[in-house]
């Protein structure tokens, strides 16, 4: 679980609700079904209009993964890749398939190993896990775009609710004691989209665009690491190699240690 996004929900909606009450609203005001079904239904149904039917299940696996995402653990992957370097420095690719085929095994580098085992030129490796990686980064966009579709389309639906409301209330112009509660409703829905859309969907979609980054950047220095195996690259400018893809995380970590 992701308490550091759970915690800034938390955080972003006990400063809007704590700062509405210290004006003097009440936050039972914001509970209107009305506004509920116009702006976050509404709005929901305008982004299945703009979604492939085959982009919903990316989008719900992109919640899944902004909930729950996987850890980055970039040193302990590049001190594998070197372990297996030496391995197959002494002993040969063949050696590698002890853990090809464990089933315990980080499953991307897996991947790039079974084809330097079965004999693949650097150069095919490169090409054929380029375009693997390519798919898969587009399969996470499309997952990540839902999310940031709706947060687009959802303050333009509010206020399309707003307008609605105030429709009604041009209705009873008549009745000046609920004219008032009326604006007050209507701009419910406003507060509904921009709330939605600057709280929940597009805070989401710049997470999931970083686990995007983090994911690719990771690929890449197994990718790397794979191809430097296979040519025979000394662990050691192998080592000097996978560092620079580390960044901060190689910082930090050296930090602890």
């Amino acid at each position: 679980m992701d308490l550091f996004s759970i915690l800034g929900l938390v955080v972003a909606f006990c400063g809007v609700i704590g700062g509405m009450i210290m004006e003097g609203g009440h936050p039972g005001d914001l509970l209107q079904v009305t506004a509920f079904m116009i702006v976050i239904i509404g709005s929901l149904g305008a982004t299945m209009v703009a979604t492939l039917p085959s982009d919903l299940p990316f989008a719900i696996k992109a919640l899944k993964r902004w909930a729950m995402p996987g850890k980055y653990d970039f040193h302990g992957l590049m001190e594998k890749i070197l372990e297996l370097a030496n391995l197959a420095r002494r002993e040969g690719l063949l050696a590698l398939e002890t853990y090809a085929n464990s089933g315990q095994g980080d499953p991307f580098l897996v991947k790039c190993l079974t084809l330097a085992i079965d004999g693949s030129s650097a150069e095919a490796i490169r090409e054929t896990v380029e375009v693997d990686m390519h798919i898969a980064e587009e399969d996470d966009k499309a997952g990540m775009k839902f999310w940031e579709t709706w947060g687009a389309l959802a303050p333009t639906v509010g206020v399309l609710g707003a307008v609605l409301g105030l429709m009604h209330v041009m209705s009873v112009l008549d009745q000046p004691a609920l004219i008032g509660p009326g604006i007050a409703v209507a701009f419910v829905a406003t507060v509904y989209g921009v709330g939605y859309a600057n709280v929940v969907c597009l805070p989401m979609s710049f997470k999931l665009k970083r686990h995007i980054e983090h994911d690719q950047l990771l690929k890449n220095m197994v990718l790397e690491g794979v191809v430097g195996i296979q040519s025979g690259v000394a662990p050691g400018a192998l080592r000097s190699k996978l560092k620079v893809y580390l960044g901060a995380h190689g910082a930090a970590h050296d930090k602890k240690h």
